[in-house]
């Protein structure tokens, strides 16, 4: 009996290390080399978040003369700015300036212990705050287009008053077990019992309480919404599913569409994508002397 519940308390605390090792690979993102740059000129920035640098691209207008309004572009989990560049062209063109930036623990910018939807949230914030600090940038007119987990991070600090006025959430995962099924399927490893127990450990590490954790229902910060908000997600989404999507329009009446281009990252490969895009933003950042020149608009 003795050496029974022995050799059960070593297989429970090797269950319990197993777990905690695979959680914490989890949570530490692959860093990905910025081997790409863009085709239209930029510039180098820096900024902080929190105490730590984040690296990034500044694109100007490419038309000269008073402020522009400017799009933040921000990447997914295990991303990095460069793989950003598909959205550049078109936003381009229609005379945006963008802000490009790899969040923490990302790219080049700087690591930190635990990093999860808070650290995304808190990098927009910040992203926000140094774009209102350029000469150029109209700080009335700023959106923000976000993929997947970026996504996430904006709709959360779109429930503060940022002085934003329009959001694009690609491809967003809403739920915790969504995203955690997502990663477990990376390792051939099943949701159950092991997606529980390391999303509880992943805000353990992060030092998120369940009062904060509330911020991160993705229904409920849609509500709160401070700006204007689109969601799009394709329907051959293979990472994170569109029924994400459908989740989150059984709870909220929030302007979105479906798309049809394959992946996880190929939404605007599909027409539909910049034909809804783009006139959004026309809508909530041409201001009264706006720059930006009008799309083809298509009907929503």
């Amino acid at each position: 009996m003795f050496f029974s519940l022995i050799a059960c308390l070593i297989i429970l605390s090797s269950f319990i290390t197993f777990v905690w090792i695979l959680t914490v690979k989890s949570q530490t993102p692959k860093k990905i080399v910025v081997d790409r740059t863009p085709d239209v000129p930029y510039e180098n920035v820096t900024f902080k978040s929190g105490t730590n640098g984040v690296k990034g691209w500044f694109i100007p207008s490419k038309i000269s003369g008073g402020k522009s309004p400017l799009i933040i572009i921000i990447h997914g989990w295990g991303s990095n700015r460069s793989r950003m560049k598909r959205y550049i062209k078109p936003l381009y063109s229609e005379g945006y300036s963008l802000l490009l930036f790899d969040v923490r623990s990302h790219g080049e910018s700087e690591d930190v212990k635990a990093p999860t939807v808070k650290i995304f949230r808190e990098d927009v914030i910040a992203a926000i705050q140094y774009a209102k600090s350029r000469n150029e940038i109209d700080p009335n007119r700023i959106g923000i287009l976000a993929h997947s987990f970026g996504g996430l991070g904006s709709i959360i600090a779109n429930q503060e008053d940022l002085g934003i006025q329009a959001v694009v959430a690609d491809s967003i995962p809403v739920q915790f077990s969504t995203i955690m099924k997502a990663a477990l399927k990376m390792y051939k490893m099943p949701y159950y019992p092991l997606g529980p127990m390391m999303i509880n450990i992943m805000f353990i590490r992060a030092g998120i309480s369940r009062n904060e954790l509330k911020e991160y229902d993705v229904p409920k910060a849609l509500r709160n919404r401070k700006s204007a908000v689109f969601l799009v997600h394709s329907k051959k989404d293979d990472f994170v599913p569109s029924t994400e999507l459908d989740y989150i329009v059984r709870q909220v009446d929030i302007p979105h569409i479906y798309v049809e281009s394959k992946g996880h990252r190929s939404s605007e490969t599909d027409p539909k994508f910049w034909n809804h895009v783009l006139p959004f933003f026309h809508n909530h950042l041409h201001g009264t002397g706006g720059q930006v020149s009008c799309p083809t608009k298509m009907p929503l």
